[in-house]
């Protein structure tokens, strides 16, 4: 078992760093540890070497490192596990398990097939995106959200000086340009600190559920930006929502991120690689 951590000094992150190690030892599982450093591509290279002889990964971390270890392990047999320890949880959210689930996950052996997106060079588990969400990401690389309530806030003080630009793409073969508040591409429910973005969303689908959000100005963001949080966005007529396996970002030089980490800029290429990852699912 090939253990990726992320360094903490919290009581509940040492407390479950503390029991995997003891119950690894308690079960005879050879274990290795890795620490990650915050310099994705030399973590990324370092960890695919360690698990290519690994039966299976656990990541002790939050999204960020979820997102490193799935960018590490595309093309390995061995299976992903999580113990959920990061600000936001986003991916774990999507599940509503408690800490027990996911600790009894670690060594089960119900493993799932599930679909990872890719934007660019880059995969994702969870959600990318190209518009608000990345302005707050970018916003966030200074002062980071202590707590998912606190992403949600910065969000919500983003809107008041975030400026929109234009988007041209292709989506399912569909040429379109807009106005951009949120455009966002889907593998599971929930992004920036808890708002339930793709109820809809299922892990091994085949697609990607790409919302697209216009601008309509600072009031009508505002309502845009209420109804997410009230999980009440499908019934807006301004939405533009559509299950997709591939799609084309044209406009330059917009952030991109994915899984709430910054990646990049367009222009983009957004695929689905359906049942790419076996997962352990946990039982709630």
């Amino acid at each position: 078992m090939l253990i990726i951590i992320k360094p903490s000094t919290q009581k509940k992150h040492k407390k479950n760093c503390t029991w995997l190690l003891e119950q690894c030892q308690k079960r005879q599982i050879s274990y290795t540890v890795f620490y990650t450093t915050g310099h994705f591509t030399n973590d990324c290279q370092k960890i695919t070497v360690l698990a290519q002889s690994q039966k299976r990964v656990v990541v002790l971390g939050g999204d960020g490192s979820l997102h490193l270890a799935v960018n590490a392990l595309m093309g390995l047999s061995c299976s992903l596990a999580l113990l959920p320890q990061g600000t936001g949880n986003d991916f774990a959210r999507g599940f509503g398990c408690s800490n027990s689930a996911w600790r009894n996950a670690i060594f089960s052996e119900h493993q799932v097939k599930i679909d990872i997106g890719q934007i660019n060079s880059r995969y994702f588990i969870n959600i990318a995106g190209v518009g608000f969400d990345a302005h707050v990401v970018q916003a966030l690389q200074t002062k980071p959200a202590l707590s998912a309530l606190s992403y949600s806030l910065a969000g919500f003080k983003c809107l008041f000086v975030y400026q929109p630009s234009r988007l041209a793409g292709s989506f399912a073969g569909q040429q379109c340009e807009y106005g951009n508040l949120i455009t966002v591409f889907a593998n599971h429910h929930y992004f920036g600190g808890g708002l339930m973005i793709a109820p809809k969303a299922q892990l091994n689908s085949g697609y990607l559920e790409c919302y697209r959000v216009p601008t309509r100005g600072l009031l009508g963001n505002l309502y845009s930006f209420v109804r997410l949080l009230l999980r009440k966005h499908h019934g807006m007529k301004e939405l533009n929502y559509q299950r997709l396996e591939i799609a084309y970002i044209n406009t330059p030089d917009l952030p991109i991120e994915a899984d709430g980490e910054l990646v990049g800029v367009t222009p983009a290429v957004v695929t689905i690689h359906p049942l790419a990852l076996r997962f352990c699912m946990p039982q709630c």
